[in-house]
């Protein structure tokens, strides 16, 4: 994974963690669903493509399938 920019909201980062541990590895992860679920418990100010990256990237890391499902 890359360093994270200086912008980036270590809380939102944790809450990207919960969600995708909560997850698990049968089903894909939704791109849409995620940042909609980490936005609103983490409550960042990452613009929606800054998230989608930053979840993304945090996906692959944990060799998960992801739905590039973006609803902007």
């Amino acid at each position: 994974m890359r360093d994270l920019p200086k912008n980036v909201d270590a809380d939102a980062v944790i809450e990207i963690g919960r969600y995708l541990d909560d997850q698990g590895k049968g089903a894909p992860v939704s791109i849409a669903d995620a940042n909609r679920i980490v936005r609103k418990t983490a409550g960042t100010k990452l613009t929606a493509v800054e998230l989608e990256e930053l979840i993304l990237e945090c996906a692959a890391a944990r060799h998960l399938a992801v739905v590039l499902d973006s609803r902007d």
